[in-house]
């Protein structure tokens, strides 16, 4: 069995390593901006719609309302 922290070190070591990629990608290939644009919207209509179920879920339950 592996240790908790071991495999918690690993994973953040594979998330983390996403962002080296990804910055790597974009220094050594041109990418157009339209590309970049396009990624950067998906990615912040990801962060809203987390956050509003998030936040919603919690409403609900403080609530009582439905």
């Amino acid at each position: 069995m592996i240790p908790l922290w071991l495999q918690a070190g690993f994973w953040g070591l594979v998330g983390g390593s996403a962002l080296l990629i990804g910055a790597a990608i974009g220094y050594f290939f041109p990418i157009p901006k339209r590309a970049i644009a396009g990624i950067m919207a998906f990615g912040a209509g990801v962060l809203i719609s987390a956050l509003a179920f998030e936040l919603m879920d919690e409403a609900y339950h403080r609530g009582k309302v439905l």
